[in-house]
């Protein structure tokens, strides 16, 4: 049986993280897939760089960073599932080579971002207030909340918001090249399957809709199972 050559797949995190959201990936991933995370400018590994202005600029600069070996497809998650969409367009326009599978997690598709509901939790001064709000909502993990360390995280968390927030989708949508996979979380109502079956219009490819027993944050609550799907594709 012939070796199948392994998929580096470059991960964006979501909002309020970093490339360490993806360390055990990094690690513990089976050999067929090879986690290489990418870091938005301002944050992170890159928090002594200018932020970009818009998502689309973080986007095109993530395309940028984007150098495989050989195959590779890109993931994100939350907000990250919108940057690894648009870092597709911008290596599209870049002439370069297509990523195996674009893989989304518990992202809303571009046309049904509606009215963000990030735009009056950024108007709140307080940052504990704000951290309250999006840990209610299940939209950072309760251990930030907790962490005697969190003033450091919420300037990250707003710049990453107000990305979102900004975030202007084309009122038709562009498919990218390639297969388009969506996950969700069946504890997130925020993105339930008839949601993110609206994906299917942003792929020239195969779309398909995955659900996993979890909530937002699915793709590290329930990393065995994630990772054996991941194996999955690497190996089709």
């Amino acid at each position: 049986m012939r070796a199948v050559e392994p998929l580096t797949l470059y991960c964006v995190p979501h909002a309020g993280g970093s490339a360490r959201s993806f360390t055990r990936w990094r690690r513990e991933l089976p050999p067929a897939v090879r986690a290489q995370p990418l870091e938005i400018a301002g944050k992170g590994l890159r928090s002594r760089e200018p932020r970009q202005a818009t998502l689309r600029e973080a986007a095109a600069d993530l395309a940028r960073r984007v150098d495989p070996p050989g195959r590779y497809a890109l993931f994100g998650h939350s907000m990250g599932g919108l940057l690894a969409y648009e870092t597709a367009r911008a290596l599209h326009a870049l002439g370069r080579p297509a990523p195996e599978f674009l893989l989304v997690a518990a992202t809303r598709p571009p046309h049904l971002l509606g009215d963000s509901p990030y735009g009056p939790l950024l108007e709140l001064g307080d940052d504990d207030a704000l951290l309250d709000a999006l840990a209610g909502h299940g939209r950072i993990p309760p251990e930030v909340r907790r962490s005697p360390m969190r003033h450091r995280f919420v300037p990250v968390i707003r710049g990453d918001l107000a990305l979102v927030v900004g975030h202007r989708p084309d009122a038709t949508p562009e498919p990218v090249p390639g297969d388009l996979v969506t996950w969700y979380g069946t504890g997130d109502p925020d993105t339930p399957p008839e949601v993110m079956a609206g994906w299917r219009h942003y792929t020239l490819g195969e779309h398909r809709v995955e659900g996993f027993d979890g909530g937002h944050f699915f793709p590290h609550e329930c990393f065995g199972e994630v990772a054996a799907r991941l194996a999955c594709l690497a190996q089709r």
